[in-house]
């Protein structure tokens, strides 16, 4: 339907991973990175846009690079990418100087700039 009508998917939750998780529930079989994988590769398969954004608040390098991951896939043949990118939850804490030098370098790695992969 998305693609008969010329829409793009927005999937949120980009970034959500595993490691996010608070507490135990191996039960419930949850998998929020398969859920994006398979989403995200399901539309790319059929030539479906899909503009994305977070859903929790990111200000650390592992999370950016999960967005990356996602937002890029790296040693894609088929050059898959997002059409567009939301960050939402602006905040003062994401203005703190080590969290925005952060943000920083990943506005510039999404748009494709080279930036050092040093730890700060």
């Amino acid at each position: 339907m998305i693609k008969k009508h010329g829409a793009a998917l927005n999937f949120t939750c980009a970034e959500v991973q595993m490691l996010d998780q608070h507490g135990d529930f191996s039960e419930a079989l949850a998998d929020p990175e398969g859920l994006v994988w398979q989403v995200l590769n399901a539309a790319w398969d059929v030539c479906i846009p899909i503009a994305s954004e977070n859903a929790l608040p990111c200000h650390d390098r592992v999370g950016y690079n999960k967005l990356l991951d996602n937002a890029k896939p790296m040693n894609d043949l088929d050059g898959r990418h997002f059409l567009s990118f939301t960050y939402l939850r602006l905040s003062p804490l994401l203005m703190e100087s080590q969290n925005f030098m952060e943000f920083e370098r990943f506005v510039k790695r999404m748009h494709g700039e080279a930036v050092l992969d040093l730890q700060v």
